[in-house]
């Protein structure tokens, strides 16, 4: 994959899109500002500027076009004359709408737009040369035109009128304003090429740690799989060890009867035994040559088995082979800590909400901080008894560090995107309310759907950023006695318009009497929102959405039924996780990040509440979460 050629592909095509947007409100500026009349003192006309705008339309349309073709043949070269069209398009337009607007020092300062443009393409050099350029453009136009106020001021008999003496006076004023204006040029190209250079080096280095990992994740999964072949063989082995006893047995008993049977059995026994201690040194070998700890514990509850790698892990030794271990909690790793001589934590089945048999346990070991997955399993033979319990440790701690690379990266990604996405906001909004001059209904209607898709990339970026702050720990909690039906008020208000326009019938269930509680009030404004939302979003028109509070004892229980799409039965088990979408709704087109309801379940965790639902397809769906009347720990 050559990342240089699809990066500068994507960067032309984003350039390309948004000239679009930017270049018709540079004419617009040039139209309807405050500099029109000086347009017409310099002959030109609405004609002049209408055919230089189709004249942009038609260049930009050939440019979409030959990007379009240089993505069927690939080629590099016709990209990098793309490149440099997009930018010499830019200085010509923009050279002519200099020459042709009253206010030369406005005028100047489009020229930013294709020095940025060259950083992000060429670099620091790209944007050096463009900015070199537009400078000599700028302060050669104007020095003409100055130079021609200044002729007809000395050759001008009436030269000494009040009116010449200003307009000479304002240009000049304008000249110094353009030649400060220029200087900033290549302060903006160093800058913004130095910035896309960094951001560039910062963008390899993740892909490549990113391939790194991904290649170190499927050779663990790869040690996964040989560790369940291994396993299966040693189960094989242990059955072959059990029938061979039973062989045992049987000639034992035929021993009794005559000296020739006990003889012949005798043989039978020593080839048994040496067949046995064959099969057990196997047995053995395997579990030694397991890079991971293992560790088995009799019927009795002690040490039976200890392999090497759980004898250099924790620092066993010989002697600790038979020390009886309390087998509370399903033989705990805690219960080892009198046992073992390293320091280390564990997560118990209870902290993780996992099944009994599952622990994560950290330990430092040769100055690295590791993390393994504790799986008990029972040991029983070939008639089902119970033998005892065998520990396997498997090693998270790369699945761990990839985890949080990738939560590293998000955060990353999102805190670099909202700064942009917020001054694009502004800048569209000032469009909209007309601070930059008027607009028709038709670009009103078309920059609003750009608001609008802007506002949903916000919304993602927050989710993203909440979802990083969740996973670091640095989510804060404030929590308050507040009125949760003021918080539910405000919600259901942000949504009235929706209701409205779907025509969907709203229920409030409430006591009477509903006291504060404790609670943070922003957090709980985004589970409802975010509950709420979906309800309205895929339940269809005339439909009916019902809010019940109920006031139990200790808590506060919040039902929220709707008649909507439903979830597939196949999809709720994954309902609460990261980016999940169920298929139905994804089939509707409707937008979502697959992020609300992981962020939901996290807070209402944190509350010390628990969160439920019920669901069927094409029925509707009932949330059902809890929040404590007492202030959360």
């Amino acid at each position: 994959m050559d990342y240089n050629y699809d990066r500068k592909l994507e960067i032309n095509e984003w350039i390309i899109t948004t000239r679009w947007f930017y270049m018709v409100a540079v004419f617009l500026i040039g139209i309807l500002g405050n500099s029109l009349l000086s347009l017409f003192s310099l002959r030109s006309s609405f004609f002049y500027i209408g055919i230089l705008l189709l004249l942009f339309l038609i260049s930009n349309a050939f440019l979409y076009h030959y990007l379009t073709l240089i993505k069927k043949t690939g080629s590099r070269e016709k990209l990098r004359l793309l490149s440099i069209w997009q930018i010499v398009l830019e200085l010509i337009i923009f050279t002519s709408i200099f020459y042709l607007i009253g206010d030369k020092p406005v005028a100047s300062v489009f020229f930013f737009l294709p020095i940025i443009s060259s950083s992000i393409i060429f670099g620091i050099r790209g944007a050096v040369i463009t900015a070199l350029i537009s400078a000599a453009l700028v302060n050669g136009l104007f020095v003409l035109e100055y130079i021609n106020v200044v002729f007809r001021f000395l050759t001008d008999q009436k030269s000494f009128l009040r009116e010449e003496i200003l307009e000479l006076r304002q240009a000049t004023f304008s000249m110094i304003k353009i030649l400060i204006t220029s200087n900033f040029y290549l302060v903006i190209a160093v800058v913004s090429g130095y910035s896309s250079k960094l951001l560039l080096r910062r963008e390899q280095r993740l892909i490549i740690q990113t391939a790194h990992l991904l290649e170190e994740k499927k050779q663990e999964e790869k040690n996964v799989e040989k560790l369940g072949e291994d396993s299966a063989k040693l189960a094989k082995h242990d059955r072959l060890i059990m029938n061979i006893n039973e062989q045992l047995n049987k000639k034992i008993k035929q021993l009794e009867n005559s000296e020739k049977s006990l003889f012949r059995a005798f043989s039978d026994l020593q080839v048994a035994r040496q067949l046995a201690d064959k099969e057990k040194e196997k047995t053995n070998a395997i579990i030694s040559n397991f890079v991971d700890p293992i560790i088995v514990i009799d019927k009795d509850s002690r040490l039976n088995l200890i392999n090497p790698a759980a004898r250099q892990m924790f620092g066993f030794l010989t002697a600790d082979i038979g020390k009886e271990i309390n087998k509370s909690d399903n033989y705990s790793m805690i219960n080892f800590k009198s046992v073992i001589k390293q320091d280390f934590t564990v997560k118990t089945s209870k902290d993780l909400k996992a099944p009994l048999n599952e622990e994560e346990l950290v330990i430092n070991f040769a100055n690295q901080e590791l993390t393994y997955k504790v799986i008990t399993a029972e040991v029983v033979d070939v008639r089902h008894e119970y033998l005892g319990v065998m520990k396997i440790f498997y090693n998270l701690t790369r699945e761990k560090m990839i985890d949080k690379l990738k939560s590293d990266f998000i955060s990353i990604a999102a805190h670099q995107l909202r700064t942009p996405l917020s001054a694009v906001k502004w800048i569209i909004k000032m469009v909209i309310d007309g601070d930059l001059g008027k607009l028709n209904e038709e670009q009103k209607k078309m920059l609003f759907k750009g608001y609008q898709s802007n506002e949903r990339i916000i919304g993602l970026v927050n989710d993203m950023l909440n979802v990083s702050r969740i996973e670091e720990g640095r989510f804060g909690y404030a929590f308050v006695l507040d009125d949760f039906s003021d918080v539910l008020n405000i919600v259901m208000e942000s949504l009235e318009n929706q209701i409205k326009t779907k025509k969907i019938k709203y229920i409030l269930n409430k006591p009477g009497n509903l006291p504060k509680i404790y609670f943070d009030r922003s957090k709980m404004i985004l589970v409802l929102q975010n509950i709420l939302e979906n309800a309205v979003k895929y339940t269809p028109e005339f439909g009916k959405i019902e809010v019940t509070l109920a006031l139990g004892s200790t808590f506060l229980k919040v039902r929220i039924k709707d008649n909507g799409v439903g979830i597939p039965e196949k999809d709720q088990s994954k309902l609460f996780s990261k980016f999940f979408r169920a298929d139905n709704v994804i089939r509707m087109q409707t937008e979502g990040s697959g992020l609300g309801l992981f962020i939901v379940k996290n807070v209402v965790r944190k509350h010390g509440g628990e969160i439920t639902f019920d669901s069927k397809e094409g029925i509707g769906t009932e949330f059902v979460f809890t929040i404590p009347l007492e202030k959360p720990e």
